[in-house]
């Protein structure tokens, strides 16, 4: 899920359990993930009318440029593979 904030930060979603929300914010220089409760997410945060597979193209050229936590790299690997899997199961 791509989200907005009232900054006009965009961010990606790349974990939801357990009542506990982690995101990776695009910011300049190294990505890292910020986690938080569902509640505060809520309040914080909308739902982008981004396209998840343009927004993850955008975050991963960027971690290629300025790196990013290993927490990231994995999230937003993730990701790009079930949005590969499910776009390939629709042809």
């Amino acid at each position: 899920m791509v989200v907005i904030n009232g900054h006009r930060t965009t961010a990606i979603v790349i974990r939801n359990s357990a009542g506990k929300v982690t995101l990776v914010p695009m910011k300049g220089g190294r990505l890292t993930a910020r986690t938080m409760g569902f509640s505060e997410f809520r309040q914080e945060w909308q739902e982008a009318g981004y396209a998840l597979s343009t927004a993850l193209t955008t975050f991963l050229a960027h971690v290629m440029k300025w790196g990013a936590s290993l927490e990231v790299s994995r999230g937003l690997e993730k990701l790009a593979a079930r949005d590969r899997f499910v776009v390939a199961s629709l042809f």
